[in-house]
């Protein structure tokens, strides 16, 4: 009686493991770019950037300072925005109103495609700041 016991068991541990189930796992690798400058009052600035693959692309303002000042920040708000270059500029697609931090003030989904980061004055710069902006894209 025990052979019988012992032989459809062993028959389900064969085939389990003819068909073994593996874990998979997708890691997008993302890339971190900075972009600094200068941003007059008057006038937007703005960098491009690729996207291999698509993905979630977030930016960051993380300082506004004064020109050639590094140990003190403006708490200022300039528009920050995401779009694709268009001429000499950057075409805005999607903005946000943007005082410096840490956390990213602007996250969206991208496709792979050719992006531009725009910064420009929302109205309470009254002289030139110099800015720094991560860009962390996949």
């Amino acid at each position: 009686m025990a052979l019988v016991v012992l032989v459809p068991v062993a028959a389900l541990v064969a085939a389990c493991g003819n068909n073994p189930v593996s874990p998979s796992t997708t890691t997008t690798t993302r890339t971190i770019e900075y972009f600094s400058g200068t941003l007059p009052p008057d006038a937007p600035q703005f960098y491009s950037f690729t996207s291999s693959v698509s993905g979630t692309t977030d930016i960051t303002l993380i300082s506004l300072r004064p020109p050639g000042v590094v140990t003190e920040t403006l708490s200022d708000v300039v528009a920050l925005g995401l779009g694709t270059p268009a001429g000499t500029g950057c075409a805005v697609a999607t903005s946000v109103n943007a005082s410096p931090g840490l956390i990213a003030q602007l996250s969206t989904a991208t496709t792979a495609t050719t992006y531009c980061v725009d910064l420009r004055n929302a109205g309470t710069l009254t002289g030139s700041a110099d800015f720094t902006i991560r860009i962390l894209h996949p």
